[in-house]
């Protein structure tokens, strides 16, 4: 090798050491730039319900499913055939009878799997870990802690002020406290961990903290406003002690004598913390844990006061006792998501397919972030008078003599057509009525060109009535709802926006007979969907939303059986 070639390969590696610290450096700037908000919240830990039970729905928050970057079709078009959506055959009515697919259809069982017994063993199992991060914590530290009372700092403005929403989970603290000091890239010094976890209310990394940062007349004004606070005292007893044989110690605590002493004269602030420092990092894990919780105000918007929305509603406030539960009772789905984005309400419950409408209908009134979970399927159930003879939506006239009831205006129903108008403006050409459900149920009856559709779980009161009349009469029937079009159909989200449900043959007998026997009934459902604004879950954290989540995994199966009929 040439003097010149060692000499070139000598700057080369001197070029790449330079660009690899510098990395390594903004990396460390980033690092000590991340926030406590951002980054102390820990959404996913293993035992924690919340994944499970929100990551199945995506509502631009934090949880939900990945969204697909491949073969994405926007709400309201068609996709082309595919091996699943084959083309159709356009009949003489105007509509096209659904292809051949393989997607598979559900039996509306109203199953589910979230239960209380899933719901205890994952409370179980985070309890266990909470305790387990507590003894790894506590045990990295050389001495014990002396007992500590609450009411030595039970008035304490700080203690005070600080909130604890819903059971404590101790590796959710410990992660936060974590966070924060990474966050400033600050590390605990070895001599901390021979002292105690903590000093009557303080943890003990708050006091080190501010001995390592004296440079900050923000960090050393700590020590002169707690000065008198016992458990300030506690720990710069404890200090002084280790002091004697450690000369670094020794020397930092002189420090902060002399740049306390200069703050004298200052007006002492008894809820002093540094800028930027929680008070939940400043206080220790077992104070926190023996604090009374401070119970969330969630308020949530339904429907009608007697139905399936307000009936889960109250599911959920028995199952969250640590969540103040308000239930604001409303006209349905459009007044909910309008509540939600002026931010009038924490939560709602909607049909799947109102953020499509609501989004094209109020196109200046975006919706925020949210966390969401189906609940259950709601199916659109259609009935006709026998002698018209419509067997499938796709026999009803265009432009005909048909008249479809599509419930009172507001509802939910008239909101489903209206969702299927827009994903298939065809629909539009179909002659429709606002009217009760009652009302169009005796048109229906007595009129052969009268078709009706009605949204909710099988088995309502309205429904059991229609069974009466088609068991003694022999009348009406049920129509299947089958243009398959619709299973194409996504939110701006990705979520599907309807599902096929088979309608098994037992469940209208009377409705659902055929020339001899009965028959499934094949029907697109929508599903109730329960959305908490983001912003909530951020503001109250992984404790509350753990909270909710289990509360939804005891009530699932409940308002499923409900919906399907088997429970009144």
């Amino acid at each position: 090798m040439t003097p010149r070639f060692i000499s070139r390969c000598s700057l080369l590696l001197l070029i790449l050491l330079v660009v690899s610290f510098s990395a390594s450096d903004a990396d460390a700037r980033r690092s000590r730039k991340s926030s406590y908000k951002r980054s102390s919240k820990s959404w996913s830990k293993p035992a924690s319900p919340s994944k499970k039970v929100w990551g199945q729905r995506d509502g631009g928050g934090i949880f939900g499913k990945t969204k697909k970057s491949s073969g994405y079709s926007k709400p309201g078009t068609k996709k082309k055939a595919t091996a699943t959506n084959t083309p159709k055959k356009t009949s003489a009515s105007g509509y096209s009878k659904p292809g051949s697919t393989s997607t598979p259809k559900k039996k509306f069982a109203g199953t589910s799997s979230f239960d209380k017994k899933n719901a205890t063993a994952m409370k179980k199992k985070k309890a266990a870990a909470s305790y387990a991060a507590y003894q790894k914590e506590t045990g990295k530290f050389k001495q014990k802690n002396a007992a500590t009372k609450p009411s030595s700092y039970a008035s304490s403005p700080i203690y005070r002020k600080t909130k604890k929403y819903s059971d404590f989970d101790y590796r959710t603290h410990y992660q936060r406290r974590d966070n924060y000091y990474r966050g400033r890239g600050w590390t605990p010094p070895g001599y901390a961990y021979r002292a105690r976890s903590r000093f009557g209310m303080w943890d003990a990394m708050a006091w080190w903290m501010v001995l390592d940062t004296l440079g900050s007349r923000n960090s050393y004004a700590m020590a002169y406003h707690h000065a008198d606070d016992p458990g300030y005292r506690e720990w710069r007893q404890e200090a002084d002690r280790m002091a004697r044989d450690d000369a670094v110690l020794k020397a930092k605590l002189t420090e902060l004598d002399a740049k306390v002493a200069t703050l004298e004269g200052t007006p002492v602030q008894p809820d002093y913390l540094p800028d930027g420092m929680p008070p939940e990092v400043a206080l220790s894990a077992e104070a926190m844990a023996k604090k009374t919780v401070d119970k969330p105000v969630f308020t949530l918007a339904t429907a009608s006061p007697g139905g399936n929305y307000t009936a889960f509603g109250n599911l959920l406030k028995q199952g969250a006792p640590t969540v103040d539960v308000n239930i604001r009772t409303t006209a349905g789905s459009m007044e909910n998501l309008r509540l939600l984005a002026t931010q009038e309400v924490d939560a709602a419950i909607v049909q799947s397919d109102a953020f499509e409408v609501f989004r094209r209908t109020s196109p200046k009134t975006p919706l925020a972030a949210s966390e969401q979970v189906a609940l259950y399927p709601e199916v659109v159930q259609m009935i006709a008078n026998r002698k018209s003879g419509i067997q499938t939506v796709q026999d009803i006239e265009p432009d005909g003599e048909h008249i479809l009831y599509i419930g009172p205006r507001g509802s939910g129903t008239a909101m489903t057509w209206e969702g299927l108008c827009l994903q298939d403006d065809g629909y539009r050409k179909i002659r429709t009525r606002n009217a009760s459900y009652e009302e169009a149920l005796d048109q229906v009856i007595n009129n052969p060109n009268a078709v009706m559709m009605f949204v909710s779980g099988l088995n309502s009161s309205l429904l059991a009535k229609a069974e009466a009349v088609a068991r003694d009469t022999k009348k009406i029937r049920l129509v299947q709802v089958d243009d398959w079009d619709f299973n194409d159909a996504r939110d701006h989200n990705w979520n599907r926006i309807y599902q096929f449900v088979n309608i098994p043959s037992k469940t209208y007998p009377g409705l659902q007979k055929g020339f001899i026997l009965g028959s499934d009934v094949e029907s697109i459902a929508v599903s109730a969907v329960l959305v908490v604004r983001t912003d909530w879950a951020r503001q109250y954290g992984p404790e509350a939303m753990d909270a909710l989540s289990y509360a939804i995994m005891e009530s699932k199966p409940v308002i499923q059986r409900r919906t399907n009929g088997l429970t009144r």
